[in-house]
Formats: C-alpha cells, sequence, structure tokens
C-alpha cells in the first residue's frame, strides 16, 4: 500500500479553494471559446416540493427504527441570459410532529450551459447533478435533509454518455470542528444500452483547530462497474443491470494503518406499467471502516453496509410519474446476516418551471 501512501500526500494537499477557481476558470475558458450574439435577459423561477414518508423497522444493530415524515419546500429565482445563468433562493424542511423548521438554507449560485459543457458554482441545489450515487456512498436521509451542495460542479455530455465532479464543502474548521469536504465524481459512457462507468468519492475528513491531538483521516472509494440497459424488451418496458467492484482505502493516521475492504456491488431494474422492482446485492468485506468511532459525519453511505453481506428489494409503484410530478409508494426489505428488515416509503416531488 506504499504507492496509495504516496497518491493521498498529494491529495490532502489539494485544498479546496484551488478546486473552486480551477472550475470558475474552467467554465470561463469554455464560455469565452464561443463568440455569442448578447441575447436578452430573461426572468426564472422555479419552485420544487419534495415530501417524503420513510418508516423503518430494524433488528439489525447496524441500524436503528425510526420514521421520517416532512416535507422541503424550495423556492428559487434569477435571471438568464444565454448560456449563462445567476440563480438564488431558500428552501425549509419541515420535519412533522415538531415546531419550526428541521433545516433551512440558502442557494445562490451561477451557472452555465452550453453545448457538451454545464458548470455551477456557490450553493446550488442536488438536482443540477446527472444522478445520485448508490446509497453506499449517500445514505437516503442525506438526500432528504441536505438538498443543498456548496461548491461547484462541472459536466460534460456527449450522445455516448456523461461525466460530471463536483466539490462538496460539508464542514469549516474552527474550534472542535472538523475541516470537511468530499471530491465527487461520476459517470458512464456507453452505446446500444452497454455501458461503463465509475463512481468516486474522497473525503477530506480533517482536524479541528486547534487539533486536540485528532488527526486526519484518508478515504477513498472506487466503484467501477458495467450495465445494459433496455426499454420495450418483450412485455417488459425497461429493464437494467448493473455489477461492478465496490474499493474502499481507509486509514486513521492515528495508527498509520490501511484497511481495504472490498467487495461486488450490483442492481438490477425491472419496469412494467407502473411497477418496478429494484434488486441491490453487496457482498464481500464490511464497509465504513471505524464507523463505531466516526460514524456519519465521515461514512455518508447507508450503514447496512457494515455488514458483509446486504441484500435490498424494493417494489415500487408510481401513481404519478410525469414531466413535473413524480409521486410513488414503495415497500423494501433489507436483509443482512441474521436480520431481515422492512421499510416502506412514500415520497412526492413537484417541481414546476416559469
Amino acid at each position: 500500500m506504499k504507492y496509495m501512501y504516496y497518491i493521498c500526500r498529494m491529495l490532502k494537499n489539494i485544498k479546496p479553494l484551488a478546486v473552486l477557481l480551477l472550475s470558475l476558470c474552467s467554465i470561463g475558458t469554455m464560455a469565452q471559446e464561443r463568440e455569442t450574439k448578447e441575447e436578452k435577459p430573461e426572468l426564472m423561477i422555479e419552485v420544487y416540493d419534495q415530501s417524503f414518508f420513510d418508516n423503518r423497522e430494524v433488528r439489525t444493530p447496524h441500524q436503528r427504527s425510526q420514521t421520517l415524515f416532512g416535507s422541503m419546500l424550495s423556492v428559487e429565482g434569477g435571471v438568464k441570459f444565454g448560456a449563462h445563468t445567476i440563480m438564488a433562493g431558500v428552501h425549509g424542511i419541515k420535519d412533522f410532529g415538531t415546531s419550526g423548521l428541521a433545516t433551512k438554507d440558502i442557494t445562490f449560485y451561477y451557472s452555465y450551459e452550453e453545448g457538451h459543457f454545464a458548470g455551477a458554482f456557490g450553493s446550488f441545489p442536488r438536482r443540477l447533478l446527472r444522478r445520485e450515487l448508490p446509497d453506499i456512498f449517500v445514505y437516503d436521509s442525506i438526500r432528504y435533509y441536505t438538498p443543498t451542495l456548496h461548491g461547484a460542479l462541472l459536466q460534460y455530455t456527449s450522445r455516448y454518455g456523461y461525466a460530471e465532479v463536483y466539490c462538496n464543502w460539508l464542514n469549516k474548521q474552527g474550534a472542535g470542528e472538523r475541516e470537511i469536504f468530499e471530491i465527487v465524481s461520476d459517470g458512464r459512457f456507453g452505446h446500444k444500452g452497454l455501458y461503463a462507468g465509475w463512481n468516486a468519492q474522497l473525503m477530506h475528513f480533517s482536524v479541528p483547530r486547534p487539533a486536540n491531538g485528532l488527526k486526519v483521516y484518508d478515504k477513498l472509494m472506487i466503484n467501477p462497474h458495467v450495465g445494459i440497459e433496455k426499454s420495450e424488451l418483450g412485455w417488459i418496458d425497461a429493464l437494467s443491470v448493473e455489477a461492478g467492484l465496490m474499493l474502499s482505502l481507509n486509514r486513521d493516521r492515528n495508527d498509520m494503518q490501511w484497511h481495504a475492504p472490498m467487495g461486488f456491488l450490483g442492481e438490477a431494474k425491472v419496469r412494467k406499467w407502473r411497477f418496478e422492482v429494484c434488486e441491490r446485492l453487496y457482498a464481500g468485506n464490511p464497509q465504513f471502516t471505524d464507523y463505531d468511532i466516526y460514524g456519519a459525519q465521515l461514512h455518508r453511505g447507508d450503514p447496512y453496509y457494515r455488514s458483509s453481506l446486504y441484500n435490498r428489494t424494493d417494489i415500487r409503484f408510481y401513481l404519478l410519474n410525469r414531466t413535473h410530478v413524480q409521486c410513488y409508494a414503495a415497500a423494501s426489505l433489507h436483509y443482512t446476516e441474521g436480520a431481515l428488515d422492512n421499510s416502506q416509503q412514500v415520497i412526492l416531488r413537484i417541481y414546476p418551471k416559469f
């Protein structure tokens, strides 16, 4: 693992400011390469509402029984001129059964989109992403309660696929507070339904100031995969199968020992009419080394993946599935060693544009 030491030594010296400045320069360069005529500014208003009910009945020690029930409302306004857009807005998340708001935040960002390239800089909504990472990287409750990313986003899209990378600042360094940010990349390219892709996440988990004896934690997760997607396959409306390697590289500098949990990660989906069945399987070494010490602040994926075997089955029924409105109900089974848990979800998303 000596080579990983030098890689992480190099990566830990990359500061968020440098990443964000590089992103700005890239977006600016792309804009300057195209000479376009002046466009009349266009007023933009966007409203996004997501209501969620997620009830979890759990026996495994890796999870806990709870019910997440609430709603998030986001309102943004701005100006679009040509390939450039400036937006600002607010969002609030209400947990039903409590007073006040569970969380609230603002969005304020610049975005660029022209040709094959797009990007954003500032505090921008997660919905600008091409897709979310699998739940081994980002737990669904994190997506419920953190709908905003803070940093920079770059995207490339072609007829064969896409690639994106973003930097998300999670916590500012201070007294008793670690400096935490993530650099994430995902993408896929293929032809005629066959594709190869990747998901990757580098966590910068630094120390408070003063450090008080705490040390940096190095963490990198990589998921190269291949897959196939087909629509209208016989009586099936849609079918997709994906399989790949899941590798993590973890090191707590308190003991300077590398841990490299590795396993198989696969997913299969079948869609017919309004019904969808999704099967996910992980088999291998337990992920999230040192979860008992650092918890979800460092390990942002679903805690079920602390098991050496985890199988999740989702059965969804789409009540609505239109351009600007989506609503589905789901029942899920979670199997780990010696335990079979269940959960139920109802998700409603409304996102009109004006």
